[in-house]
């Protein structure tokens, strides 16, 4: 197979493509990974151009779409753009930044475009977001495909040495809430389900950067806002939990999303309380693998919460059947394998 270069103006181990660049990297396959300076971009392509031939798959990492133009005019055609989502959900559906005049509306809006139609591949996270970028942007339907995110597992092999807080286990089973302070995440709701739980034997723990201080939480709840540097270190925190959350919102774009706390919380066998939303029912069956509530409903999500912290025998069948499942469907294995063989067929 040809050689593959991964190309992204991001940190590596940022975007969901590291995943598969991880993956493949396992394998000792002819891979590389490139992240350009966007100060300089013009230099990094001419740079490149000389280091690689126009043999080369070049796949554009989520988010930076808008190098696909770039690559096509210094490195050549063969260009895979592993979206996930579009920029467009991202920015104008799930954060409302329209800009003046809607000038990020449409800014974003012909990045997507362009980068979609110039990349001869197109990777989306899920059925469901796919029939959406498809019709959001005019794609054909040939060279868009599904490949869930999944997780880079190796960082999650190794427990990190990070001390947890004493006081994390002093009042019974730690329930974590891991993400950032987003409209998906419904953050009220759970400030709101704390308070409803504040007699109960549970500690929350929420780790989640940008969150404010304007939501009251019950005594029983500890916060940090901090990044978890340390991907052993995150594994440790799931690790000590017993039950993880995912989104709690009514938002519209978890019709689409996965998030990528559901492949963490898969991967470490941990009972998932989420929203009821197509996103997640895409991979997990309800009640079977994954138990849910009606998102932004506070009365409701405190209600599961302590049904699966009162019955023992559900959390463990729930932790029991998602890990099963994501090695049946998402490992990174998996994954990395389906993602070789998209390549294989279209190049």
């Amino acid at each position: 197979m040809q050689k593959l270069i991964f190309l992204t103006t991001g940190d590596a181990g940022y975007s969901r493509s590291w995943v598969y660049y991880s993956g493949i990297k396992q394998q000792d396959m002819n891979v590389d990974f490139i992240q350009i300076d966007e100060n300089n971009l013009m230099k990094s392509f001419k740079k490149i151009r000389y280091q690689t031939t126009r043999d080369c798959i070049f796949v554009v990492m989520s988010p930076s779409h808008y190098l696909v133009p770039f690559v096509r005019f210094f490195l050549g055609k063969k260009i895979i753009l592993d979206a996930g989502w579009s920029l467009f959900e991202g920015t104008v559906v799930a954060r409302k930044k329209l800009g003046f005049l809607f000038y990020n509306v449409i800014k974003i809006y012909l990045i997507d475009f362009f980068a979609s139609a110039i990349a001869k591949v197109v990777l989306l996270e899920s059925r469901t977001q796919m029939d959406y970028y498809r019709k959001l942007l005019f794609i054909n339907k040939d060279k868009c495909f599904v490949l869930y995110t999944g997780l880079d597992e190796s960082t999650f092999h190794h427990i990190g040495s990070m001390a947890l807080p004493v006081d994390l286990f002093k009042n019974g089973k730690v329930v974590l809430f891991r993400g950032k302070a987003n409209p998906e995440a419904g953050l009220e709701t759970l400030a709101e389900a704390t308070l409803m739980l504040k007699n109960e034997p549970i500690t929350f723990w929420i780790f989640s950067p940008g969150l404010k201080d304007n939501l009251v939480f019950s005594k029983n709840t500890l916060i940090r806002r901090d990044y978890v540097e340390s991907r052993g270190d995150l594994a440790k925190i799931f690790q000590a939990s017993f039950l993880v959350l995912g989104q709690m919102s009514s938002h519209v774009r978890l019709e689409r999303t996965i998030p990528h706390k559901a492949y963490e919380a898969a991967f470490s066998g941990k009972p998932y309380l989420t929203s009821r939303a197509r996103g997640i029912l895409e991979i997990f069956e309800e009640d079977e693998e994954v138990f849910c509530f009606t998102g932004g409903d506070s009365k409701d999500l405190a209600e599961k919460i302590k049904s699966l912290t009162d019955h023992p025998t559900l959390s463990v069948n729930l932790s029991t059947n998602i890990k099963a499942k994501y090695n049946q469907v998402c490992s990174q294995k998996l994954l990395t394998d389906l993602f070789i063989e998209i390549i294989k067929q279209k190049f």
